[in-house]
């Protein structure tokens, strides 16, 4: 592969594959609590400790409409380097959301909750500084 190839993508091929074994998971996982906290009856979410249970109903179902789309906004950017900031930002949006969910829990003393919330936040970090990483590799490219 030439050098071209690689900086059409901004970033070389064992960080693209470290992208995806990141995103693909992310996304499928806020697609099904984004899908729950959007449409699943109360009783569901308070059966499995979505923290939007503690928010009024309007704002939590917003919140899980807007994890849908922050999924969906990952995968595209995976699969379409030019959306790589996009990707970016939705999985700052993941992070940031996992770290509310998180202080929720602790507010309501939900502990068994943290350690998934450690795990999203941690690898949404990761793929934060891949796709800021992909994005500037673009950037430098294209000029």
């Amino acid at each position: 592969m030439n050098n071209t190839g690689r900086k059409a993508r901004g970033m070389n091929i064992p960080a693209l594959v470290a992208l995806a074994l990141l995103v693909i998971p992310i996304a499928a996982f806020s697609l099904f609590v984004g899908w729950n906290k959007a449409f699943a009856p109360l009783s569901v979410l308070a059966q499995h400790s979505a923290w939007t249970i503690h928010l009024p109903v309007v704002v939590g179902r917003a919140i899980g409409l807007l994890e849908l789309v922050a999924a969906a906004i990952l995968l595209i950017a995976l699969f379409v380097p030019r959306f790589s900031r996009a990707g970016m930002y939705a999985a700052i949006w993941i992070t940031l959301n996992n770290i509310v969910a998180a202080i929720v829990h602790v507010i309501f003393a939900e502990w068994h909750t943290l350690p998934q919330s450690a795990v999203v936040i941690t690898l949404c970090t990761i793929m934060v500084l891949l796709f800021a990483r992909r994005a500037r590799g673009i950037a430098t490219a294209g000029r």
